[in-house]
């Protein structure tokens, strides 16, 4: 009996992984190689993915390129977004985002909040995770992708963002930074919240 209940529950699980492996990435090319967004079924997701054509390089990804892909997500004829509800959209490291990156540090830097000595905040018992997510949902880049996605039903409610570092600026590989001094945040695991809204 024992064999069978565990017979049953491996199908189901392959199952599900065929499913979410069937749906086809949505893709766009860029000067780095390929990008993409993929969609798990399972957790109602989507994934940013970068593909660089060299070997050992990290792909940055622009914010012309990252507009580019999530428009072909939500105009696509037959968008997943149209048959499916998605909760999120994950980004990656924000470290794969220069122009992003840099912003989190140029207002972590000018924010009375911010101690850049110590690399942390001023009130401890401020979460971090949730005063870089306030700092992202700023950025104009917010509002563009916002209004893509009300183009099938969908907005941007928030950004959710996980496992932030913090660093000396020196160590931060980002020219556009290197006049700013001290320990900033400058990565982190990051979502985009999604609501179906039609």
């Amino acid at each position: 009996m024992r064999i069978i209940f565990i017979l049953i529950a491996l199908i189901s699980f392959l199952k599900v992984c065929v499913l979410a492996q069937e749906v086809e990435p949505i893709k766009i090319k860029t000067s780095h190689g390929i990008l993409k967004i993929e969609a798990n079924l399972k957790w109602h997701t989507l994934r940013v993915r970068s593909e660089t054509s060299i070997l050992g390089e990290n792909c940055a990804i622009t914010e012309a390129d990252l507009l580019k892909l999530i428009e072909k997500l939500v105009t696509e004829k037959d968008s997943l977004l149209n048959e499916q509800t998605f909760s999120s959209l994950y980004l990656g490291r924000l470290v794969e985002y220069p122009w992003l990156a840099t912003f989190l540090m140029r207002r972590a830097a000018e924010s009375p909040e911010w101690q850049a000595e110590p690399g942390r905040l001023k009130i401890d018992s401020v979460n971090i995770n949730g005063w870089v997510a306030t700092i992202l949902f700023t950025h104009p880049i917010r509002d563009k992708i916002d209004r893509l996605f009300r183009k099938c039903g969908y907005q941007v409610t928030g950004i959710s963002v996980e496992k932030v570092l913090v660093n000396d600026v020196s160590k931060v590989e980002l020219e556009t930074v290197k006049y700013l001094t001290g320990k900033l945040p400058f990565d982190a695991q990051t979502w985009l919240i999604l609501k179906k809204i039609k």
